[in-house]
């Protein structure tokens, strides 16, 4: 996101805590206060959805691009087709980035969606709006059982007991590779590296025998330094990760992260790397990369399997043999974090519309649901049943690379670190981190300098966000 936008979407959350738009001033009362006091007596009103007279129509935004668009229509058009109570239309409004952007402007002009997929990073912003209905709500009034799902995924969305939107979308960061590549420099290529050290080793054996102008490409994503951190089983921000209290300062400028930011700068200076930048119109370059062979392995989130899939099946990349491992990392006993997003409920929606979004919700969540979502896009399937189902296990014994995600997610321990953090000015904490990178691997500042400043204004962008709010 680029800081302009970060700077327009701070903005519009303050305005909105400032005069209070439609929903009350946002409380002042510290840490965490504003999650307890959203959350208390929320009901959900699912009467209102019986007493309609008609369908109830209802809109959802979302941020699907290509194949994983082209299976939300289908789930989409099914439930419609399935029942005369809720017609859902669905709006694509790009990127995460830019949903969020529409729906906190949306706050001041009344153009607001009745569901809104909203990436994992922005949760605490979007219960800083005062604006949604937490899901816990309809899963009490709805006597709903969450035991079937992955208690992780669960987890990340819970804040200090509360569901506050429903899951959906969940994928996390692999690395792609090609197998042909890896063969042809004498590497195992049923053995991708799973540290950091491994992928230099790999890429230099790949850059030594002349198979790439590169090894590897470094998507500069600063929700990777999230990860491996969690990997490594320590915290990204205080409070624990934000979840007891609402944070106010980052902890990555510390061994494990100056060893990452040091790792960054040796692959790239030492010409085994390329860097690719994570957002703009290059967004994809690190894995276009691999096709066009400037370099054999990259990480990237999984939900992109699916088009990744789609594009390998058209011929346009006959010679490549796509493999798919595990987020290398540093190491530690930890877990890789849930990635994706989540379906917000919009309470300044009209109660029956809000009992409409719901039941979709729900829809979108169940076994047969989630085994066509995880089918058709490369989303790991959040509930048993679906993971167990023969649709789900036929794809993964066809294609083993789809499982990968879900064998990772499921691996790591369940606790603070891995739960991911929970950051009011998430936007402003990434952009802090990314022209951190930027400076060190492109104007020549130092590892340690590099993490000290990216720390320092990470901070500097929480305490700014949580007084504008009042955390």
């Amino acid at each position: 996101m680029s800081r302009h936008r970060t700077r327009m979407i701070r903005a519009a959350l303050a305005a909105v805590a400032a005069v209070g738009l439609a929903v009350g001033a946002l409380p002042m009362s510290g840490a965490g206060a504003s999650v307890r006091h959203q959350s208390s007596g929320a009901k959900c009103p699912l009467g209102a959805l019986k007493r309609a007279k008609g369908p109830v129509e209802i809109t959802m935004w979302h941020s699907m691009p290509r194949a994983n668009e082209a299976t939300l229509q289908k789930l989409t058009d099914k439930f419609n087709a399935s029942q005369d109570k809720v017609q859902v239309t669905l709006l694509n409004t790009i990127t995460y980035e830019d949903t969020l952007q529409k729906y906190v402007a949306g706050l001041s002009t009344g153009d607001l969606p009745d569901l809104v997929q909203i990436g994992d990073g922005d949760t605490q912003q979007m219960i800083d709006t005062q604006s949604v209905l937490p899901a816990q709500a309809c899963v009490k009034a709805d006597h709903y059982d969450l035991s079937g799902h992955l208690k992780r995924v669960i987890d990340y969305y819970t804040i200090q007991k509360t569901l506050w939107p429903m899951p959906f979308n969940v994928s996390g960061p692999v690395l792609y590779y090609d197998k042909t590549k890896f063969k042809s420099a004498g590497l195992d290529p049923e053995q991708p590296p799973a540290t950091l050290d491994a992928i230099t080793a790999d890429s230099k054996q790949i850059v030594d025998r002349g198979v790439a102008p590169a090894g590897f490409g470094l998507k500069t994503e600063p929700g990777n330094l999230e990860q491996w951190l969690a990997k490594a089983g320590e915290l990204y921000v205080n409070q624990g990760n934000g979840r007891k209290g609402r944070a106010t300062t980052s902890l990555f400028d510390n061994r494990t992260g100056r060893e990452v930011y040091a790792w960054m700068k040796d692959i790239v200076d030492r010409g085994l790397a390329v860097t690719n930048p994570d957002r703009g119109g290059s967004i994809y370059d690190n894995l276009l990369g691999i096709g066009n062979g400037t370099h054999v392995m990259t990480i990237e989130t999984s939900a992109s399997l699916g088009t990744i899939t789609d594009v390998l099946g058209s011929g346009a990349y006959p010679d490549i043999d796509l493999g798919v491992g595990p987020m290398p990392g540093p190491s530690g006993n930890g877990g890789v974090n849930v990635d994706g997003a989540a379906l917000w409920i919009v309470k300044k929606s009209a109660p029956a519309k809000q009992a409409a979004a719901w039941e979709f919700a729900k829809f979108l969540n169940t076994a047969e649901s989630q085994a066509t979502w995880a089918a058709g896009t490369g989303y790991v399937p959040i509930v048993t049943a679906a993971a167990d189902s023969p649709a789900v296990q036929e794809l993964w014994a066809r294609i083993p690379g789809y499982k990968v995600a879900y064998d990772q997610l499921l691996s790591g321990p369940s606790n603070l670190a891995t739960a991911g953090p929970i950051i009011g000015d998430y936007a402003g904490v990434q952009t802090a981190v990314r022209e951190s990178w930027q400076r060190m691997l492109s104007e020549g500042t130092s590892p340690r300098a590099a993490a000290k400043a990216g720390a320092e204004a990470a901070d500097a962008a929480m305490q700014e966000y949580n007084a504008r709010v009042g955390g």
